[in-house]
């Protein structure tokens, strides 16, 4: 008889009380519901850390380092499942979304990790940048940790996220995972809708081009030293 996974949710918040509770909601409401939700606050003043503590079976670690690749790494060594899930708490789960990647890795032999589509909404009351709003509601494979389902060894073999990088941690992971032994599928369904801000790290993009660049050379680098 088989033994289903245990499934560790991480979900990072500072100050974000507007939004964590429809994220929390759409994680619970997930079938199989997740068997470990780890809300990792980054310093919230908002009541982010007193809401989630509300929600039953939601456990809140007080982050001690800074940065959003720091919260992903102290909820990584406390979160609890043979798989691990991220979603962010402005973002919220479609219904489904866990079960289709719970799905594809367990009927495709070799699959460590898997992906689904993200798509974005406007955020209540908040403009959306000039820049993003041509992009609302269009379906692209997600390589960003909302959309992730990954085997606990697939951390344990690429490491966490890059604590250095304030906005680029999430695209130096999936670049090491790529150049790493486990293999990354994607699903062609929605898992994530990821809510649009304008204060969003991502539109800080002057920053996110100059943290592109050095993963970039980060990457070429690992290639020179494996050859």
């Amino acid at each position: 008889m088989s033994v289903s996974p245990t499934i560790g949710v991480i979900v990072p918040v500072r100050d974000g009380v507007d939004h964590l509770g429809a994220c929390l909601e759409g994680v619970l409401a997930q079938i199989p519901r997740p068997t470990d939700i780890v809300v990792i606050d980054g310093g919230s003043t908002d009541g982010s850390a007193e809401l989630a503590a509300s929600f039953p079976g939601v456990r809140v670690v007080a982050q001690v380092s800074s940065g959003l690749g720091g919260a992903r790494n102290e909820a990584l060594q406390a979160v609890r499942g043979d798989l691990v899930a991220f979603c962010d708490s402005d973002d919220r789960w479609p219904t489904g979304s866990l079960a289709r990647r719970i799905d594809h890795l367990n009927d495709t032999p070799g699959c460590d990790a898997v992906v689904g589509h993200v798509t974005t909404t406007a955020m209540a009351d908040e403009p959306v940048p000039k820049a993003r709003a041509a992009r609302l509601g269009v379906s692209v494979p997600g390589y960003t940790p909302g959309a992730l389902l990954a085997r606990r060894e697939v951390f344990d073999g690429v490491g966490g996220f890059d604590e250095q990088l304030r906005i680029g941690a999430d695209t130096d992971w999936f670049v090491r995972l790529a150049m790493s032994e486990f293999r990354l599928d994607v699903v062609d369904t929605v898992v994530l809708i990821k809510g649009v801000r304008t204060t969003s790290l991502s539109t800080e993009v002057d920053l996110y081009r100059r943290e592109l660049l050095a993963v970039a050379r980060a990457y070429v680098g690992r290639r020179r030293s494996s050859t």
